[in-house]
This record gives C-alpha cells, sequence and structure tokens, in this order.
C-alpha cells in the first residue's frame, strides 16, 4: 500500500508542480520581455515567453513530483 500512495502523491505533485510551474513560467516571461525591451517583431516576444513557460512547466513537473513523493512516505 506504501508504493501505491507514493505514486499516487508523485502524481499530484507533479500535476500541482506543472500547473504552479507554468504560471511562474508566464509571470517570469512576461516580465523578462518588459524588463529587457524583447523585440517584438514577428512574435519573437512570444516566444521568449512560450519558453519561459515550457522551462517552467518541466521544472515544475520534476519538483513536484519529487516532492510528492516524499510527502508520501
Amino acid at each position: 500500500m506504501s508504493v501505491v500512495r507514493r505514486i499516487g502523491f508523485g502524481l499530484l505533485g507533479a500535476v500541482a508542480g506543472v500547473v504552479i510551474g507554468v504560471g511562474a513560467g508566464l509571470l517570469g516571461g512576461l516580465g523578462y520581455t518588459h524588463l529587457v525591451g524583447t523585440s517584438r517583431f514577428e512574435g519573437f516576444a512570444g516566444y521568449v515567453v512560450a519558453s519561459w513557460i515550457l522551462v517552467g512547466g518541466l521544472v515544475g513537473l520534476v519538483a513536484g513530483a519529487v516532492v510528492g513523493i516524499r510527502l508520501g512516505r
């Protein structure tokens, strides 16, 4: 039963981590483009924000899964 609980907590943590990571990536990307003055020519600022969102989601996925597994112990 302990293994199933850890897997469940890991999945819940991963989902929550992705949601939080994407939100943080969006805010970070928007702040970065505003502070640096990224060019909006042909949507370059959108590409920058999208890359921040992807990186934030990936970091949140890993961190959330690790925290969820640790809480499941």
